[in-house]
């Protein structure tokens, strides 16, 4: 009779740590994996996101010209909403601060550059915006595609 309630509760004892093992584990993969799982519904929705006002570019303008590869992308959303910045569709994810304000440095690629900007607020309300850009700096290197030589492009005399 012993021997019996000692496996039950052994067998019992046992079921319970898969259990308890299988929802630690569920929930610790769910947790990490929601901000990649909403990117994934941003790139894969057809839907238009609402832009309500709810996010603000400070920084850079829209259709400028600049010689720098890099820039700051700095703007205001709602407190604390996660921030996607696409730089080419090359996902930077940043976070708001209490106060709403954003800024990350992000590198461009020479000549036409898209950036939109995605805040994702705590309820899940996605808004967004768009600049585009042009890097271009008179010492652009070409690659010639036939024969994979590196040619350098005359400089224009203003």
């Amino acid at each position: 009779m012993r021997k019996e309630i000692f496996i039950a509760i052994l067998i019992g004892l046992v079921m319970g740590l898969f259990i308890t093992y299988g929802f630690y584990h569920s929930q610790r993969t769910t947790d990490s994996n929601q901000v990649t799982n909403i990117i994934d519904d941003l790139v894969n929705d057809d839907s238009t996101p609402s832009e309500n006002g709810k996010l603000t570019l400070f920084s850079p303008e829209n259709e400028i010209v600049q010689t720098e590869r890099k820039t700051k992308v700095t703007g205001s959303a709602t407190a604390n909403s996660t921030i996607v910045i696409y730089v080419n569709n090359d996902p930077i994810i940043t976070q708001a601060d209490e106060t709403g304000n954003f800024s990350k440095e992000v590198e461009l690629d020479p000549l036409a550059n898209i950036i939109t900007v995605y805040s994702i607020d705590s309820s899940g309300e996605i808004n967004s915006a768009t600049r585009s850009l042009v890097v271009y700096d008179q010492e652009l290197k070409l690659k010639d595609q036939e024969n994979g030589e590196s040619l350098e492009e005359e400089s224009v005399e203003e």
